[in-house]
């Protein structure tokens, strides 16, 4: 069974040649507001609708349909390095026939996580992590519902949720060293973490499946 050493490592050596262009297809990807764990862009929207004016209410909503499908392509992408095949920015735009599908499962996850948080944060996080492949699951299997990605995700992540954890809490000393450099460092940090993530999704996706 992998650990968090080796997720990294197996990082490291699917961007070994192809630095520049995923620095700018993550950085492409940051733009829209996508991101490889999905959900807080929601929860962060549902959060703040009493504090925005209707143009930054309705700036996020444009940035969470637009981030919902390009964060699939970027999961999808990151898979792409992970297996050594060669990997396009046009990927990020590749689910377009399910956007709708999407943004549904960008929706319903943070619906879900949102209500396990107001009863406690803890189970909120629990939860979270279950629902983490969620979006991978799509990616790969496009004709499923986000009802159908969730319940995989979860019997995926079950006795996985510590392993990613852990993974996550090995970047910590390298997103310290991000805010040392005023933000530049994340640059190459943010690929090297959701190449790590996607990483991770291989192997569990593998054992369920085998």
């Amino acid at each position: 069974m992998k650990r968090a050493y080796d997720f990294r490592m197996i990082a490291r050596d699917s961007l070994r040649g192809h630095w520049a262009p995923v620095i700018g297809v993550s950085f492409l990807a940051f733009l829209t507001g996508a991101e490889i764990t999905m959900s807080t862009s929601f929860i962060y929207t549902l959060l703040n609708i009493a504090d925005e004016s209707i143009l930054i209410f309705a700036i996020n909503i444009i940035r969470l349909a637009i981030g919902s499908l390009v964060s699939l392509g970027l999961m999808q992408y990151n898979l792409t390095l992970i297996d050594k095949k060669p990997a396009y920015w046009k990927q990020l735009f590749c689910h377009t026939s399910i956007w709708g599908k999407a943004i549904w499962l960008q929706v319903r996850t943070g619906i879900f996580i949102l209500l396990w948080m107001l009863l406690l944060i803890i189970p909120g996080i629990v939860k979270s992590y279950s629902y983490s492949m969620a979006g991978f699951i799509m990616s790969e299997n496009p004709e499923i519902s986000a009802k159908e990605a969730m319940e995989m995700s979860m019997k995926m992540m079950d006795g996985n949720k510590f392993r990613l954890f852990c993974l996550r809490l090995s970047f910590i000393g390298w997103m310290l060293l991000g805010i040392l450099t005023f933000g530049i460092g994340f640059l190459w940090i943010i690929p090297y973490m959701n190449a790590a993530t996607a990483a991770f999704y291989d192997e569990v996706s593998r054992n369920v499946k085998g």
